[in-house]
């Protein structure tokens, strides 16, 4: 099992807690990396913790570096990841590992499901937006309520024909029926992985510092023909956008910026042109409409000067996964058809 804190000690050590208590009958290694980790922060886990690695990490290095710093301090062949902040409900383990055992060796990785923490009411048509309303994919909008409904962060990830990523069921009410939609990956923040298979993929980008960067491992576990499956019953809780804010600068720059270093390294050269011309298209918008931009001028000027960089990293990456044009046309036909 694999944590990654940034300054978050109480939403970490509350996680681990419910790693700790679960009942299963294989033996857990907790690997805990402190991304920024200061001596008093590491001294504490230490001594509060005994039975958990703990990895310091003297720099920020984002969830990719810091998931590739814990597997490489794990030895179990089976990798969980946990976000910092998730819960672990009861049987978590126990079943996310029996689901990804009875899909054989094939099976790389099994997504759980992660539902919101909280209660959640919808916003009537007309009503006047909140700041923190969450908003499903079909425009409808949720607002927190401790007497509301239980509602799906995910199951998984989707991938559409023009790159970008999300949660399958994002925001559906749990006893609803769920999405159809084509599973394509996993998320990072809760899902059972088989070492050798990520290892055979080269594992987690850690130029992608945060954001794509799961989506980058499914498919690359895809096009080297892993399949991806969900366990419906392996339930972790989520306190949504506790660690990063949902809609902040620099969740918009990174989604952006990795959605297309994703794309480059892994998409059939049909898709790498829809997606490179929706980009230039997007900042052309952005810096004509700077009142309704996604990414402000000096974020479009920031991503003009890593472009260089992105795309010479996703060539190299791409020459040494050696994956043929038609088995990239294939893993598509898993996509989303919505864009």
């Amino acid at each position: 099992m694999v944590i990654v804190d940034w300054h978050q000690p109480e939403l970490t050590r509350r996680a681990i807690d419910s790693v700790l208590a679960q009942r299963v009958d294989a033996a857990v290694e907790v690997v805990l990396v402190v991304n920024e980790a200061d001596e008093p922060t590491v001294t504490a886990y230490r001594a509060d913790l005994p039975s958990v690695v703990v990895v310091p990490e003297p720099a920020n290095t984002g969830f990719a570096g810091g998931v590739a710093r814990g597997i490489a301090a794990a030895g179990a062949p089976v990798v969980v990841l946990l976000n910092n902040d998730a819960v672990a409900d009861h049987g978590f383990l126990d079943r996310g590992l029996a689901a990804l055992a009875a899909g054989g060796d094939r099976v790389a990785a099994v997504a759980a499901t992660v539902v919101l923490e909280g209660g959640f009411v919808p916003v009537p048509v007309g009503g006047v937006p909140g700041p923190d309303d969450l908003v499903a994919g079909d425009g409808r909008r949720w607002r927190r309520d401790p007497d509301g409904r239980t509602l799906v962060n995910g199951t998984g990830v989707v991938l559409d024909r023009v790159g970008n990523g999300r949660d399958r069921d994002w925001l559906r009410p749990l006893q609803d029926a769920p999405e159809q939609a084509p599973l394509f990956g996993f998320s990072g923040g809760a899902v059972f992985l088989r070492r050798d298979a990520l290892a055979d993929v080269g594992g987690f980008d850690e130029t992608l510092f945060m954001y794509y960067e799961d989506l980058d491992v499914s498919w690359r576990l895809r096009l080297a023909g892993y399949e991806v499956r969900h366990a419906p019953d392996a339930v972790a809780t989520h306190r949504h956008a506790a660690s990063s804010g949902s809609d902040s600068p620099l969740v918009r720059y990174q989604s952006m910026r990795n959605r297309l270093a994703v794309v480059l390294r892994n998409g059939s050269s049909g898709m790498v042109r829809r997606v490179v011309l929706r980009t230039l298209a997007r900042a052309a918008s952005d810096l004509l409409r700077p009142a309704t931009a996604q990414l402000t001028r000096a974020q479009w000027v920031r991503l003009g000067r890593e472009a260089p960089a992105v795309v010479g990293h996703a060539r190299r990456a791409r020459r040494g996964d050696r994956v043929g044009r038609a088995a990239r046309r294939a893993v598509e036909s898993l996509l989303d058809p919505v864009a």
